[in-house]
């Protein structure tokens, strides 16, 4: 992907942003990246409104571990979206985020991965490194970001 300038581009809007692969795929997979966070949960909102998503598969995959907390947000995006029609795949994993979404995106052949951009500041990025920006250098599919 495109590096340093789409970065400031993604940070300075506050609309979705498609960063489109180099070759052209259906999209018959979706992976939402999900924290529980408004931002995430806005990503569940757009996909079950979107009509493009219609009779698409989804997965919806946390990284984290496992507490009550994240079952019942986990519960909140699942009701959402089969309120919506969708089947999802609910996935709560542990492990490095970056390196767990790569992972899931490859092994269940995900073809557009939708999640929250930029959800920490500026200053804890450069200190711990952005997950945005790690999937923006490295992901070979299509991302939806939204802040």
């Amino acid at each position: 992907h495109l590096g340093g300038n789409l970065e400031r581009v993604v940070r300075a809007v506050h609309r979705p942003v498609l960063i489109a692969a180099r070759a052209f795929r259906p999209i018959q997979r979706v992976m939402i990246a999900f924290d529980g966070s408004a931002t995430t949960r806005k990503c569940i909102d757009m996909v079950c409104a979107s009509p493009l998503a219609t009779g698409m598969r989804v997965d919806v995959l946390m990284v984290g571990s496992d507490t009550p907390e994240h079952h019942q947000q986990l519960e909140w995006a699942k009701q959402q979206l089969q309120q919506a029609g969708f089947k999802p795949d609910m996935l709560r994993l542990e492990g490095r985020v970056e390196d767990v979404i790569r992972e899931q995106v490859s092994q269940r052949s995900v073809d557009l991965l939708v999640m929250g951009a930029y959800g920490h500041s500026r200053i804890r990025s450069l200190i711990l490194g952005s997950t945005t920006t790690q999937l923006l250098r490295s992901c070979q599919i299509p991302l939806l970001l939204l802040r």
